[in-house]
């Protein structure tokens, strides 16, 4: 493996809009990963509650979950329905960190905090904004592989 890229930040006050800029020779794996998270918080998805629609950006999801066949979008503080089944979700952005934990959810891997296994072998999935959610067993084995291809290709 070559040498670990080299991230430079600059603080610049009299910039209009933040920006980042991404120099390479070749588009290496860690590379690709690296265009793949930034392109992610570009992505939205149309998001409605009862009296307004507004864009929801991918980044911002902490997980996703079908209930009465409609797809909700969980935030930090808020919760949209989005149109958007969740296998479209993951086919469209499960490189963006989105991965499956039941048969109604999936989980936005970047939002994960811990996970802790009760007494029951029940892993629970504990996010960065206090809410705990349910691996369920039978997608276990799918997760904890998608956590580590993930983690091999962040090194």
């Amino acid at each position: 493996m070559g040498a670990r890229m080299k991230i430079l930040k600059y603080q610049k006050l009299d910039l209009e809009e933040n920006r980042i800029e991404l120099y390479y020779n070749k588009i290496d794996q860690e590379t690709e990963n690296i265009i793949k998270i930034i392109d992610s918080y570009n992505k939205t998805l149309t998001g409605r509650n009862e009296n307004e629609t507004t864009w929801v950006h991918l980044s911002d999801i902490y997980y996703c979950e079908i209930i009465d066949r409609k797809c909700y979008a969980y935030l930090k503080e808020s919760i949209w329905q989005v149109d958007i089944s969740l296998q479209m979700l993951l086919d469209q952005f499960g490189s963006s960190g989105f991965v499956r934990i039941s048969k109604s959810m999936v989980v936005n891997i970047h939002k994960i905090e811990r996970l802790k296994t009760d007494l029951n072998m029940r892993v629970n999935i504990i996010l960065d904004n206090g809410e705990t959610v349910i691996l369920n067993r039978t997608y276990r084995s799918q997760f904890y592989q998608y956590l580590e291809k993930t983690r091999r290709e962040m090194k």
